[in-house]
């Protein structure tokens, strides 16, 4: 099976379109458009907009943009699955945990310091004009 950066590029070369037509006709970059032909997600901003940027390439080169996104869904998914580990491996995910903690526990101690010294200063200067 072809992958999907392959269909999308057949699709354009059947149509005899060059990825200017295609950036032209879709208002995506030339870049963002190679980077789907090479299914290279990666350098794009968002999975969102990989959806949307697949659905107007697969219009304008005629193929089914609803089965091209569904594809992309799929792949999308095994990639989350893939990256987050296996549920067998409980230790890896509970560091992640543990580290995510530490990194909320962190930022809500500064913005309870960073507000407690507001406060301190509001008294200050109501006391200074008060006086």
């Amino acid at each position: 099976m072809k992958s999907l950066g392959e269909q999308l590029k057949l699709a354009r070369k059947s149509k005899s379109k060059s990825l200017e037509d295609i950036s032209r006709d879709t208002k995506i970059s030339k870049q963002y458009l190679e980077a789907l032909e090479e299914d290279n997600y990666g350098v794009l901003p968002g999975s969102t907009y990989v959806r949307g940027f697949l659905s107007n390439y697969a219009r304008c080169v005629g193929l089914d943009s609803k089965a091209v996104v569904k594809q992309y869904n799929k792949l999308a998914t095994l990639s989350e699955l893939l990256e987050s580990g296996t549920p067998g491996n409980t230790a890896q995910n509970t560091k992640l945990r543990r580290r995510k903690r530490r990194v909320i526990r962190k930022r809500a101690i500064i913005l309870l310091a960073a507000f407690v010294l507001m406060i301190l200063c509001l008294v200050i200067l109501l006391q200074l004009r008060g006086t």
